[in-house]
């Protein structure tokens, strides 16, 4: 500290007396001393003051090495502190906005960055002098003198200081961009990635997330920034540029547009040959998030309908074929994303065709069945039933997958306590019994999966499964038609959740239920009509036909229902103590769009007030 204070005074007696040749050295040894000491104490002012007399010199060499000082002093808090006043900042941005020595800007964006570095009032005093735009004007230079020497020193200088002075400063954030500051970026990305030129794209990458976070949805990534960013995560060395790549595209991807270019750019797949070739590096929680952002963002572009069907490329796409092969890996998470994947895949019935035709769903199956148990992968049953409910949406691959064992894989699963997989769980076997008899019988006759699904159908904790296993109570029923079902239904108190689901919000539900409790009234009155009494059926059809809102098709399953439930003394006797007839007589004399049903509900009516 002692020598410093020497050096400062002997500074100022040189800058007093205008000796120019002693002013370099004496600069050289206090970068010395800053850069070894913690510089602070009275000193500071002194120092400040002759680095600001300095700054307003001719000397271009003198300037260079002025500002160098003023670039270390303001690497310190302390330091900073001093350095930030107009007479310090407006020569520099004078230097700026005047000289086109290249060392000499890089000296000056060095020192007004650090000026900037989270400090609100060196930030505000760089504002004020226009510094926004004599920044940017300094990395377009950098930019177009890319071939000169020091000109990737520039851009990383130039750079790190326009991040300094938008960090924390979102106000500037449409001034910036007014001043086109995204094409701009656009133009450093665009330079490549050498290992000198690594920390210019750092920081335009972190000036991108920076403006792209502030307006989430309205400023996105143009297709040719979507290009660069992911030509710069290809070339990239470094862990930290990659990982700036890979969090900017996670973030935009979101965006249906820049999904589907980012998949024309060929992001997939220079991610699938990243994760195959550094997975074997992965060792610790921050390269294995890394690997995780990475195949998630895999996953939101497979999202997008447009950028799902170009990758798939007709089951030949390098993506899909990359996917399909990480069924097998050993790494959970690849393994997670291939499943995953095949679920985005089978969005279409072309798409399911073809991946059950080429042994996709028996591949599914076969670690379905090694993981259906509570012990298993939460995520990874998940995946596997999502994507399993999909192939099996179209009629031919119903039969297929069953052949291959679907329910085999995916009943003991009616064991695991997750309900997101137990929604999962029941839409895919809903799916697959659809118009097969067979299947639908031999699920519906297994009493302890009916009792789960009757549990299930009151359940507060999730409002999916309780849809989920109402509805496919109705469908099993629908699909199997069989007395033994029906009989099942009844012993497992079936009977009253499909009574309440009469009622349910969704017309489609409504309909479910009416169909179902008209083949099981059908087929086993006689044992149904304790249950069908005790849930207060009549009410329930009361309540329904008396809302405003019924559908056409609705009511007349409703007729359908009562007709048979008609046919039973018991039955007519609690449908007119309930006011069913009056109720149903009420609709059609109101509506003229139900003439034609009102002689059927007279006659209805007329059968239910005989008793």
């Amino acid at each position: 500290m002692e020598n410093l204070i020497k050096l400062v005074e002997d500074l100022k007696i040189a800058v007093d007396e205008k000796k120019g040749d002693n002013v370099p050295n004496l600069l050289d040894s206090v970068l010395t001393q800053i850069e070894s000491n913690d510089i602070g104490g009275k000193d500071l002012p002194e120092l400040v003051g002759q680095l600001a007399n300095l700054l307003e010199w001719d000397n271009v060499g003198v300037l260079v090495k002025t500002a160098a000082v003023v670039a270390a002093l303001a690497k310190t808090e302390s330091g900073r502190t001093a350095c930030c006043c107009s007479r310090v900042t407006s020569p520099l941005l004078r230097l700026m906005m005047s000289h086109s020595d290249i060392q000499l800007l890089v000296q000056v964006c060095r020192a007004l960055g650090n000026i900037c570095y989270e400090n609100t009032d060196g930030n505000k005093l760089v504002v004020e002098g226009d510094g926004l735009a004599a920044v940017l004007r300094v990395l377009q230079r950098a930019v177009s003198l890319s071939e000169a020497p020091h000109s990737t020193q520039l851009r990383s200088c130039a750079a790190g200081c326009l991040l300094n002075l938008l960090m924390g400063q979102d106000y500037l954030y449409p001034k910036a961009l007014e001043l086109d500051i995204m094409e701009l970026l656009y133009s450093v990305l665009e330079l490549g990635v050498t290992k000198e030129g690594e920390e210019a794209a750092v920081h335009t990458l972190v000036i991108l997330g920076l403006l792209t976070d502030a307006a989430p949805g309205t400023l996105t990534l143009s297709e040719k920034l979507c290009n660069v960013t992911v030509k710069t995560l290809g070339a990239s060395t470094s862990g930290e540029l990659s990982e700036l790549c890979v969090e900017l595209l996670h973030t935009q991807a979101e965006n249906e547009s820049v999904r589907l270019h980012l998949a024309k750019a060929g992001l997939c797949e220079l991610l699938v040959e990243l994760l195959e070739k550094h997975r074997p590096l992965v060792e610790d929680d921050e390269t294995r998030n890394l690997l995780k952002m990475a195949c998630d963002l895999i996953i939101i572009i497979l999202n997008g309908d447009e950028s799902m069907n170009l990758l798939y490329g007709d089951g030949k796409g390098k993506v899909f074929q990359g996917m399909v092969s990480w069924l097998t890996s050993t790494d959970d998470d690849l393994q997670i994303t291939g499943v995953l994947a095949m679920g985005n895949f089978a969005r279409t019935d072309r798409h399911c065709l073809q991946m059950v035709e080429r042994g996709v769903s028996k591949k599914l199956l076969s670690l379905l069945a090694k993981n259906n148990t509570c012990a298993a992968d939460i995520r990874l049953q998940h995946a596997l039933l999502s994507a399993l409910r999909n192939l099996v949406i179209p009629t031919q691959n119903k039969g297929i997958m069953l052949a291959e064992g679907l329910l085999d894989a995916v009943l003991p699963m009616v064991s695991v306590p997750t309900f997101p997989v137990v929604f999962k769980l029941l839409g895919t076997i809903r799916m697959v019994i659809d118009g097969q008899e067979g299947a639908a019988v031999s699920v519906g006759r297994n009493a302890d999966l009916i009792s789960r699904l009757v549990e299930w159908c009151t359940t507060e904790d999730h409002p999916g499964v309780q849809g989920e296993a109402n509805r496919l109570l109705a469908w099993l029923i629908k699909n199997s038609r069989d007395r033994e079902v029906m009989g099942v239904m009844v012993q497992c108190k079936a009977v009253p959740r499909l009574v309440a689901m009469v009622t349910a919000e969704h017309a489609v539900m409504q309909t479910e239920a009416l169909l179902a409790l008209s083949l099981l009234t059908a087929m086993r009155m006689s044992d149904a009509e304790p249950a069908l009494v005790a849930a207060d059926v009549g009410s329930q059809i009361v309540t329904l036909v008396s809302s405003n809102s019924i559908e056409r098709e609705v009511f007349q399953n409703v007729l359908a229902l009562v007709g048979t439930m008609s046919t039973s003394g018991e039955m007519r006797s609690h449908l007119h103590d309930t006011g069913v007839a009056k109720a149903l007589t009420a609709v059609v004399i109101s509506n003229d769009s139900y003439a034609d049903v009102r002689d059927q509900v007279a006659r209805l009516s007329s059968m239910i007030d005989s008793g």
